[in-house]
């Protein structure tokens, strides 16, 4: 199912944007007819079930119409919630002001308030003081609650 992920990806992202959401990932699991669908989108101040139902509709009309998977699935449509792994730059620029553990491509971590997301470098304020962490040196991040 890999392979039709790009597809899924470019049907669903200007369903989701026109809709006046922001796509935030799609993932395929499964096989055969326990395939699933997983779509994430986030809005500024959350989104509601009734809206969720909305998109779910509009991007399974999308997905039946286009015909990429040849076989039953199970489409999820939802929000990230605020636990997920903070993977792209859009997903730190979002987070801007939080308290973050972000760990590193080594495997160490650094804690600490988020300054700055650039696509050069994350800026945490840490109990040390300033750090000027390289993007491209970024696994991931987690909110600290």
């Amino acid at each position: 199912m890999e392979e039709i992920l790009p597809q899924v990806e470019r049907l669903v992202a200007p369903i989701v944007e026109n809709m006046g959401y922001e796509l935030v990932e799609v993932a395929i699991a499964g096989t055969g007819n326990a395939t699933v669908v997983r779509i994430f989108v986030h809005r500024e101040g959350g989104i509601t079930v009734d809206e969720l139902a909305k998109i779910s509709r509009r991007i399974s009309e999308a997905l039946d119409k286009e015909d990429f998977i040849h076989h039953r699935y199970f489409l999820e449509v939802s929000s990230p919630g605020l636990d997920r792994k903070l993977t792209s730059l859009r997903d730190f620029q979002r987070v801007i002001s939080e308290t973050l553990r972000i760990i590193l491509d080594d495997g160490r971590a650094v804690e600490g308030k988020l300054i700055e997301a650039t696509p050069e470098f994350l800026v945490v304020k840490t109990k040390a003081g300033e750090q000027k962490i390289p993007f491209s040196k970024v696994n991931f991040g987690k909110i600290i609650f």
